[in-house]
């Protein structure tokens, strides 16, 4: 049975899409249409992926990067993976806690099971982080410079004590606590 005939404007941007290095499904994708219908006119027209000049690369790109739709479908997209990708990283922690869990508790299973599968899941977790690693592009971050905040160290006057006191009082007396006045207390230094 034969399906819809496919508008020649559809085709004659597949090939440009085609020529400027795009897959076959990224371009069925984009144009609407199957991948089966692309690749029997690609070779009934010899074209091949990657076959035009550089200017006509950079122009079917430009095109492309100007059409304001695909830049937003390609903005959901990417988030629609980096969502994805993150979620299942957390299915997959919470069943390794569980299996985890499961394996060291079971008095029945001999120790080398229990130590290849906890090879396992140490396996597991570090891939899961790679993935997030990845979805994030967290290794492509540039550290944020930061300076360290200044450690100062002081000996207390007796006026810094009676002012500590009278907030300790205060807060006391907001909480509705009883305040105990420490001030005769001595205090020796060893």
């Amino acid at each position: 049975m034969a399906g819809a005939v496919t508008p020649k404007k559809v085709l004659e941007r597949a090939v440009i899409l085609r020529e400027g290095g795009y897959s076959l499904t990224s371009i069925a994708t984009k144009l609407n249409t199957s991948v089966s219908t692309l690749s029997r006119h690609f070779k009934r027209h010899a074209i091949g992926k990657g076959s035009l000049c550089g200017d006509a690369v950079l122009e079917a790109k430009q095109q492309l990067l100007n059409d304001a739709g695909f830049i937003d479908s390609l903005k959901n997209q990417i988030a629609a993976s980096i969502t994805d990708d993150l979620a299942h990283v957390k299915q997959l922690r919470e069943a390794s806690a569980l299996l985890l869990e499961e394996i060291m508790s079971d008095k029945n299973l001999p120790a080398h099971y229990k130590a290849r599968g906890v090879t396992a899941l140490t396996t597991g977790v570090r891939l899961t982080q790679e993935v997030a690693r990845r979805a994030l592009q967290v290794d492509k971050l540039e550290p944020e410079a930061q300076d360290l905040p200044e450690l100062t160290i002081r000996e207390l006057t007796n006026d810094d004590v009676q002012e500590m006191r009278a907030k300790q009082a205060e807060e006391n007396a907001e909480c509705g606590a009883e305040y105990v006045d420490e001030s005769n207390d001595v205090v020796s230094h060893q």
